[in-house]
């Protein structure tokens, strides 16, 4: 089990990096695709501001980057090399499979790049702000 407080619990349960009480995204299912990357301005329990700046999570492109090419590369080895798929066989098995997998990757990249920018307050000091 993971801790609360830590960085890993928030980014996991896509929980409020501040305040780890509050889910990051309006629908917490990701595959409603319309949806998926709608998120509330700010936090309903410590009104963490979730839009910190217009344009702020263009930086979670880079966090998605490397999760496609650790997914992608051993996957496409796999197939070729193991199961000895002819390459474009690999190629589709291997799209159907990201596709598959974008929206959670999205999620995540986004809840990593929150994190890195705003930390856990165990004080609960906001909780007197209302």
């Amino acid at each position: 089990m993971i801790k609360k407080g830590t960085k890993l619990y928030s980014i996991v349960h896509l929980k409020c990096p501040k305040c780890q009480e509050a889910n990051l995204f309006t629908d917490p299912n990701p595959y409603h695709l319309k949806k998926v990357l709608d998120m509330p301005p700010y936090c309903p329990v410590c009104r963490q501001d979730f839009i910190m700046e217009p344009g702020f999570y263009s930086g979670a492109l880079w966090i998605s980057y490397p999760f496609v090419v650790f997914i992608l590369i051993p996957l496409a080895v796999i197939q070729v090399i193991y199961f000895k798929f002819p390459l474009l066989l690999a190629f589709f098995i291997s799209l159907l499979i990201m596709l598959v997998l974008q929206p959670l990757i999205m999620r995540y990249s986004r809840a990593i790049w929150i994190n890195i920018f705003v930390k856990y307050d165990s004080d609960k000091m906001w909780l007197d702000d209302f």
